[in-house]
């Protein structure tokens, strides 16, 4: 493995997707804290924007994953699959509220075959593992994100975070099938 084409290919991903989680952690704290007694429901713009930030984590996470070398019996490309059908949801979610405008930016596309990897040499395996570790930490933080919002878009938020759930479970079964597969 040549050290130069590793950090081209895999640092600049792994460091983009950490920024967009810290990013969505700030936006989680507040969500995470939940309506008190009384209070009032979080403006539109706000759980416009939780939606919006969720969806560039999903993009970056699934770019993550793509990216990934080893195939874990399917399951990767399974969550993949279940990342896009959340991202999807999201997509329709903030149309519905904005009524045909387009507030979403520059969103969806794939980054490549699922399943393609990146480099020329095959990735270790546990940088592979550490990458669907990340993953399943940021889905999850990214549902809980998802199930604080305040709005309900008919439907697509809770049908996006139904989706979560399974790429979240499908990472999960990856890492165990690699697991059994060593032992």
């Amino acid at each position: 493995m040549r050290v130069g084409s590793w950090n081209t290919h895999k640092v600049f991903p792994v460091c983009s997707l950490l920024l967009a989680g810290l990013a969505l952690n700030c936006l989680t704290l507040p969500a995470l804290a939940g309506p008190g007694k009384g209070a009032k429901r979080e403006p539109q713009r706000v759980s416009n924007a939780q939606l919006r930030e969720g969806l560039n984590v999903l993009q970056a996470t699934k770019k993550m994953l793509i990216g990934a070398d080893h195939d874990y019996g399917g399951h990767r490309v399974a969550a993949i699959k279940a990342i896009d059908a959340a991202e999807r949801q999201l997509k329709l979610a903030l149309r519905s509220k904005q009524k045909g405008k387009n507030s979403i930016g520059k969103a969806g596309g794939t980054a490549g075959k699922a399943g393609a990897g990146r480099g020329k040499e095959p990735e270790p395996q546990n940088i592979s593992n550490l990458q669907l570790a990340d993953a399943i930490v940021i889905l999850e933080r990214t549902r809980t994100l998802m199930e604080k919002a305040d709005h309900d878009y008919g439907g697509h938020r809770a049908a996006a975070v139904r989706d979560l759930g399974a790429s979240v479970e499908q990472l999960k079964i990856a890492l165990r099938f690699e697991k059994k597969k060593k032992g």
